[in-house]
């Protein structure tokens, strides 16, 4: 059964407000599945420095262009808000004037709960159905299969498009934060772990002692595979340490509003904005190696030219 009624897409007209990595992957999952249409606007286009780049992912991922937020919406029937944690709530607000009765806007930041309940707040008083969604693992390489968490008040309408689309989710409840709480509680382990290993990996390399080191965390943690697992936390802080460092602002938040405090949560981020500002990406050629070794080194080397 298709969902668009009128022709063999797979999915209604679909409208992304921001245009990443997880769009990207998200719209070539589907395209494995059949035919879409989808629309974008990323705000990097309105700056020089990023416009040809950002135009350059429209063309490979074979979407449209819009001029501008209002102008991505209009005709869409799924908006999926996919830019920075901090800017969900003003991407809610960019668009609602369009925003109607019959669109579903899943909201796929990572962003603190009470961030998604004052967006869901903006997009329900536009008219529009709300689904709070929590992306639980990297988005490459399982695309549009990537676990989802779900939640609010659009999740039932949702449920048979995404059903559609061949997406895995779960259905956590229909209220606005839950789905977003159990990925920031949960951040405060997975991205602490990645900040652990950054400050005590590439101290341990600069002191020569890593191969030791690592020893003994297989030893006290049996079948981890330390060695493996470093090279991938490097890699991906990193790759991602700027947006990583976003999220764990916002789980910091998340704590803040619970109650417990988030220490570790802030310590966190200040360790992923630390290894994202050595912006070495380009020392790589945009591809780092899940090499512990090769990364902690790098690092040392950035460390010691900031100096």
């Amino acid at each position: 059964m298709t969902m668009s009624g009128q022709n063999s897409n797979i999915a209604p007209p679909i409208a992304f407000i921001g245009f990443g990595e997880a769009a990207g992957a998200f719209v070539e999952g589907w395209r494995s599945v059949g035919p879409i249409s989808v629309t974008a606007f990323d705000i990097k286009t309105n700056n020089a420095q990023t416009r040809d780049g950002k135009l350059a992912d429209y063309v490979n991922f074979a979407v449209t262009p819009a001029n501008n937020a209002v102008d991505v919406v209009k005709d869409a029937k799924m908006v999926f808000s996919a830019v920075t944690a901090e800017a969900a709530v003003d991407a809610a607000r960019s668009v609602a004037t369009a925003l109607k009765p019959g669109m579903i806007y899943l909201d796929i930041n990572s962003c603190a709960p009470s961030r998604k309940r004052e967006a869901a707040e903006i997009v329900t008083n536009a008219g529009a159905s709300y689904v709070d969604v929590a992306v639980m693992a990297p988005v490459y390489p399982t695309r549009h299969k990537t676990p989802l968490l779900m939640g609010g008040p659009g999740v039932k309408i949702a449920e048979d498009l995404l059903k559609n689309m061949e997406m895995k989710f779960e259905v956590v409840s229909d209220k606005v934060g839950d789905a977003s709480t159990i990925k920031m509680i949960r951040s405060v382990m997975i991205k602490g772990i990645e900040a652990l290993v950054s400050e005590s990996i590439v101290a341990a390399v600069q002191e020569g002692i890593d191969d030791k080191i690592i020893q003994s965390l297989d030893v006290t943690f049996p079948g981890m595979d330390w060695e493996k697992r470093a090279g991938y936390m490097l890699e991906r802080m990193v790759r991602h340490g700027k947006r990583r460092a976003e999220e764990m602002r916002e789980v910091a938040k998340t704590m803040d509003d619970l109650g417990i405090g988030g220490i570790m949560a802030s310590a966190t981020a200040t360790r992923e904005q630390l290894v994202s500002d050595l912006d070495l990406m380009d020392a790589f050629d945009g591809s780092p190696p899940e090499d512990h070794k090769i990364l902690a080194n790098a690092i040392l080397a950035a460390h010691k030219e900031q100096k």
